[in-house]
């Protein structure tokens, strides 16, 4: 068990702060949170609602599992997410029109899919471990845009196959940062009720770059559609997709949305995870000795291979502890669409309750020792017994997270092509800020030393 104050980077304030709610928006849950099932978090404005924040596992199963069908995504959430690219995806979507919309895109998921791409995970991982080896030595390198320029170089290549080649990476990027950087001021916005009309800090470059990525990915899909042939691709496979109990298929602007969707979601959470897993290791060298011995026995300096993701189990530990204690996702929220139950909590229709997945991941009834780093507590033995909604960096219920095995392949095999080249340390002096935008990143950075072995 690693322990450093760093791991836990603040302290639940006693009141809410505004300037907590746009930067760092979890100092404002309060500490309650993290002992007991549930916790009321006062307005920030003495008009506002109060918000149910749920740490029960036993509750959240009721929310998104046994009643899932009773709520939808809450309005604050879809104000800040929600732009002109991504709002008719499966990500927005209710109802049966989500229901068609997760059928019609779940085949791009199926495990053979994702095993074929694993050649291009290593590919790009690999890149990276070249890059870094021209590096000077010792070099500091800040590891969370390196790890979003890895991601997003695979995601391209499964979204675009062959086509990826041609995408301008670096004019996408640079369009999506202003949307990413200033969602927890649209949905602090939304929250205290400031109407949408309103301009917030940056809404004239977000609209601009909003507009950008509309026409580019409205662009590639009509050459997709003019070209012949059939592509195994992510595209290709929502041009084909069909759903099998009423025959349709995606219109264009359903199309825009989903590609935005998986091109977004899919690299910024596996960037997110993988940083603050070097990070982590940084600070524990013996769990990152581990890793490298265990990719030493079971890999040694050969390729690796489909049958070895399986084999490298505290590898994926490893993963699972980061993700707990730094989790991409800090919870959901969700509104009943009529008046509801949930436990001994009566949640009027329209009310919004959040699943507190940061506090649920370090709940001192939940986990010994919750603010504590120890990739064991992932071991077979260890997690037997543990409530299914104990751990939730993907969601649970019918809206898990899609991408979740796609994420947890990925990941596995970058961290194990970079800790096998690589010994990563910490910069001295260097702590992180937290700030809560579409993931949970560091305001500064995650920097490391990072020498070759």
């Amino acid at each position: 068990m690693y322990h450093h104050p760093d791991l836990t980077p603040f302290t639940p304030r006693q009141r809410p702060s505004l300037r907590a709610a746009a930067t760092n928006m979890i100092e404002n849950w309060p500490s309650q949170a993290y002992r007991d099932d549930y916790a009321m978090m006062r307005g920030i404005w003495p008009i506002l609602p109060k918000t149910l924040l749920l740490s029960d596992p036993a509750l959240i199963e009721e929310v998104l599992i046994a009643k899932a069908e009773k709520f939808s995504r809450d309005r604050f959430q879809t104000r800040a997410l929600a732009n002109a690219v991504n709002r008719q995806s499966v990500f927005f979507a209710e109802g049966a029109d989500w229901r068609w919309q997760r059928r019609a895109v779940s085949p791009a998921f199926r495990h053979d899919k994702l095993q074929a791409l694993i050649p291009t995970f290593i590919q790009c991982a690999y890149s990276l471990a070249q890059e870094w080896r021209h590096a000077p030595q010792d070099a500091i390198i800040d590891v969370a845009p390196a790890m979003s320029r890895v991601t997003f170089d695979i995601i391209l290549t499964a979204v675009l196959g062959a086509g990826a080649q041609d995408f301008d990476r670096e004019k996408f990027l640079a369009a999506i940062n202003p949307s990413l950087s200033t969602i927890a001021w649209r949905f602090l916005y939304a929250r205290i009720g400031v109407p949408s009309f309103l301009p917030f800090p940056g809404a004239s470059r977000v609209a601009e770059s909003v507009d950008w990525l509309h026409n580019a990915l409205t662009t590639l899909v009509a050459q997709r559609r003019a070209s012949a042939g059939d592509h195994a691709d992510i595209l290709g496979l929502l041009l084909s997709a069909r759903d099998p109990e009423t025959g349709r298929i995606m219109n264009d602007e359903e199309l825009v949305s989903n590609l935005y969707t998986f091109m977004i979601a899919g690299h910024e959470t596996s960037a997110t995870a993988l940083g603050w897993t070097l990070w982590l290791l940084a600070h524990d060298q013996t769990s990152q000795q581990r890793v490298r011995e265990e990719i030493q026995t079971i890999i040694g300096d050969r390729d690796i291979v489909v049958e070895d993701v399986e084999k490298i189990i505290f590898t994926r530990q490893t993963l699972q502890e980061s993700m707990r204690l730094f989790p991409p996702a800090i919870g959901v929220g969700r509104a009943p669409i009529e008046d509801i139950d949930i436990g001994p909590h009566k949640i009027r229709a329209g009310e919004l309750a959040i699943i507190a997945g940061w506090c649920v991941h370090r709940h001192e009834k939940i986990w010994d020792d919750p603010n504590g780093f120890d990739p064991d507590r992932f071991s077979t033995e260890s997690a037997k017994g543990r409530h299914r909604c104990a751990y939730l960096p993907f969601g649970a219920g019918p809206r898990i997270c899609i991408g979740m095995n796609f994420a947890m392949l990925e990941m596995t095999v970058i961290l194990a092509t970079l800790t096998r080249h690589f010994r990563f340390s910490l910069v001295p002096g260097h702590h992180i800020e937290l700030a809560t935008n579409l993931t949970l990143r560091s305001k500064n950075g995650l920097p490391l030393n990072i020498s070759p072995l």
